[in-house]
This record gives structure tokens, C-alpha cells and sequence, in this order.
């Protein structure tokens, strides 16, 4: 599906100048974001509701904060690392992992960007990409200590689970899955 709902609602802030017009680039605004879209080649689209009873769609993740004192500007390419490349999208929130705080790795997957905490992921269906094991990758939608929101590749996302995980500090070479399993080959 094109639109989706979020696996549960969130209560967030908005860039006041995203939503109305001559509004503040320095203040937010309360809403609920509940949903997402994808349309391939662009960013994933925000779904939000505002406290005036207005609904604003497609508003790109830079636009959002989960603090409301987070107004400094995010760049719209910081906030998420590839476009859509499908128009058919799930969202799923692991209960495993919903929560837990994480490293967000460069592109290059040699340092640590940001730190924040996992929300949900996107994940693409029904499309060349998706269908490509060396290609298909979850969306991780992560809350960023700085009060704002990125959208990074799992492969991008290094987990902390106190019981289970010890992050020595260094980045793990993981291995890009490429084959195709099937257990009637």
C-alpha cells in the first residue's frame, strides 16, 4: 500500500514553519503522526494531525521531532538516507527491539553519526529492490538524542541490548546477504 498507518501513534512536534504559513523556523508545534506513504524517488511522506483538528500529509521526516524543544534545522538528506524505491510499504515495530538505543553508522559504515533510540521500520514489498537479497533492507525510523528523527538502513544501525549485546566499541565487517534461499533448489 501506498499509505500506511504507523504500527501505533505518536504524540511528536512539528517545525512550525512546515505546517503554516509565516510560521517559525525556531518553534514547534504539537501533533500526532500517524501515518507514512512512499512514492518512488522521493522521501517517505509523514502523516500528521494538528492540535487545530488540520491534517497535513506527506511532510518529509526532517520536519518532525520527538522533543519539543528540538528546533534546530535538520537537513532534509541528514533525516533520511534513500528515497522511497517502491510504493508498496509495511511498517513494523519489533517488540524485541522497539526502544532500545543504537549507534547510527556513517555512510560508509566506518564511524558512529548519531546515537538515538529505535522506533519502528519501513520495510518495501512487491518490488525489484525488495525482492533482491542484496538490496532489500529495513528502514529504521530512530529518534535522535538531539531531539530530531533519521531514517537509516539496518545496516547503518548498531543495537545496544544490555543483556545480550557488549559493543566493544569497534564496527562489526557484516556481510551483505546476495543469495536467494530456497530450501527446494
Amino acid at each position: 500500500m501506498h499509505n500506511i498507518d504507523l504500527p501505533r501513534h505518536r504524540y511528536v512536534h512539528v517545525i512550525e514553519a512546515a505546517v503554516h504559513r509565516d510560521g517559525a523556523k525556531d518553534k514547534t508545534i504539537p501533533c500526532v503522526w500517524w501515518g507514512m506513504s512512499a512514492t518512488p524517488g522521493r522521501m517517505f511522506g509523514c502523516h500528521i494531525l494538528l492540535e487545530s483538528g488540520a491534517m497535513v500529509v506527506d511532510l518529509p521526516l526532517h520536519c518532525l521531532r520527538h522533543k519539543a524543544d528540538a528546533t534546530h534545522l535538520i537537513r532534509y538528506f541528514e533525516a533520511q538516507q534513500w528515497d522511497a524505491y517502491g510504493w508498496s510499504l509495511e511498517a513494523h515495530e519489533p517488540e524485541f527491539l522497539s526502544g532500545l538505543d543504537c549507534r547510527v553508522l556513517t555512510e560508509d559504515h566506518k564511524h558512529v553519526r548519531d546515537i538515538g533510540t529505535l522506533w519502528f521500520l519501513l520495510d518495501h514489498v512487491r518490488d525489484g529492490y525488495s525482492l533482491e537479497p542484496a538490496q532489500h533492507k529495513h528502514h529504521w525510523i530512530v529518534a535522535l538524542e538531539d531531539g530530531g528523527f533519521t531514517c537509516v538502513p539496518q545496516d547503518m544501525v548498531l543495537v545496544t541490548e544490555r543483556s545480550f549485546t557488549a559493543p566493544a566499541g569497534s564496527i562489526p565487517p557484516i556481510k551483505r546477504q546476495t543469495r536467494v534461499w530456497s530450501c527446494e533448489e
